[in-house]
């Protein structure tokens, strides 16, 4: 234990202020590429903090003068724990889930727990991730470009700049020229590693590179996290959520009708393609209005005979289910005096795809997109 350690310490003066002061001395500095040292963090309980000066990590000796300190602000403020063999795995790449579950306990953030399920390979319980990945869905740290999370996948040091961007609720816009030789202004996460060097945080390689696709160890994070720690606090807390989550059993289609399954592909590379658009009374094979659109997606799976009014597609169905138990192919609606006005199919993992208006066009969204007016049933067809 260091001098400093066994000193009493002065009223209030509490690891937090000591590392303040420190940082703010320059007595700590980084030997890596990514940026030198910053912040504090108020996270850990002010008891465990005091008596904190130190990490014991078998991979992350003080000697080790690249991340120690880093990793050992980690530690103390209960940002991570490491691993049960007594390592921090500085040299491994981070995953999804560890960069969400780090950047939820430095936040500490105020948000609506309510065990909604946002991406279908991410539980509502039961990882240790589960609430932060929630958490980074419901403020929009995270974009649902897919129904999953992947949260054993690497991150890369462009995403976790984008991450760390969007929760500073940085709005910074791209710089007419790069610092670096490997990004431009087409280039993506271009503006967020542009804001992560004028932010201090993170400098970028000797060589002038970002490099945004290589895989970022969770040493490296650790020395970016605390760097951008002073943009962070405060951040993060979610009173509305950016994101729907997930029907209740959404995703789960189990065996889904070959006719359905084609429909559903149809839909969505209609919703895609830029030479879609919406027309009232269109049948395609480009302008489509919201009965039009499904009559050519059940066409495209070898269904007909569907009658071309959305109120008529609604009383033709087979049967009707919950909404909580909607299935590829099954079609949603929206009511209003009694009379079905507009419809969609789902095409699976929470989305719908249909024929909106002539201003939003035909597109995917959330099937909770508008949820006033909206049946509580699915039309199922057989």
């Amino acid at each position: 234990m260091s001098s400093s350690a066994r000193r009493r310490p002065r009223p209030h003066r509490t690891l937090r202020h000591r590392l303040v002061a420190a940082l703010a001395a320059g007595t700590l500095a980084a030997g890596v590429a990514t940026a030198g040292l910053g912040a504090h963090v108020a996270t850990a309980p002010a008891a465990d903090a005091a008596q904190c000066s130190s990490s014991n990590f078998t991979d992350v000796p003080r000697t080790k003068r690249n991340y120690y300190p880093a990793v050992t602000w980690m530690s103390c403020n209960g940002i991570t724990q490491g691993y049960a063999d007594g390592s921090f795995g500085v040299g491994k790449p981070v995953t999804r889930g560890e960069v969400a579950t780090f950047l939820y306990r430095q936040t500490t953030p105020n948000h609506p727990k309510n065990g909604a399920v946002y991406f279908t390979d991410v539980p509502a319980t039961q990882r240790f991730y589960s609430t932060p990945v929630a958490w980074m869905a419901q403020g929009g740290f995270a974009n649902r470009d897919a129904p999953t999370f992947r949260p054993n996948d690497p991150v890369t040091r462009g995403e976790l700049a984008a991450y760390i961007y969007r929760l500073a609720g940085a709005t910074a816009k791209r710089p007419q020229v790069s610092a670096f030789k490997d990004m431009g202004w087409s280039t993506q996460f271009y503006q967020e590693a542009s804001w992560l060097r004028t932010a201090g945080i993170a400098k970028g390689y000797a060589d002038k590179t970002f490099r945004p696709e290589q895989m970022i160890t969770r040493g490296e994070t650790a020395i970016m996290l605390q760097n951008a720690n002073r943009h962070l606090i405060g951040r993060g807390n979610v009173t509305t959520p950016a994101l729907n989550p997930l029907p209740h059993g959404a995703g789960n289609t189990g065996s889904t009708a070959a006719w359905k399954a084609k429909a559903a592909t149809w839909a969505v590379a209609k919703a895609q393609s830029s030479s879609s658009y919406y027309q009232y009374g269109g049948n395609g094979p480009n302008g489509y209005d919201c009965s039009g659109f499904i009559i050519g997606a059940f066409a495209a799976g070898g269904k007909g005979g569907l009658p071309r009014r959305a109120a008529d597609q609604y009383k033709a169905a087979d049967s009707y289910v919950p909404l909580s138990q909607v299935q590829v192919g099954d079609l949603v609606y929206w009511s209003s005096g009694g009379s079905v006005y507009h419809i969609a199919i789902y095409v699976g993992n929470g989305q719908i795809a249909h024929a909106r208006n002539p201003k939003e066009g035909v597109s995917v969204t959330s099937i909770n997109y508008a949820p006033y007016n909206m049946l509580s049933v699915a039309g199922r067809y057989s």
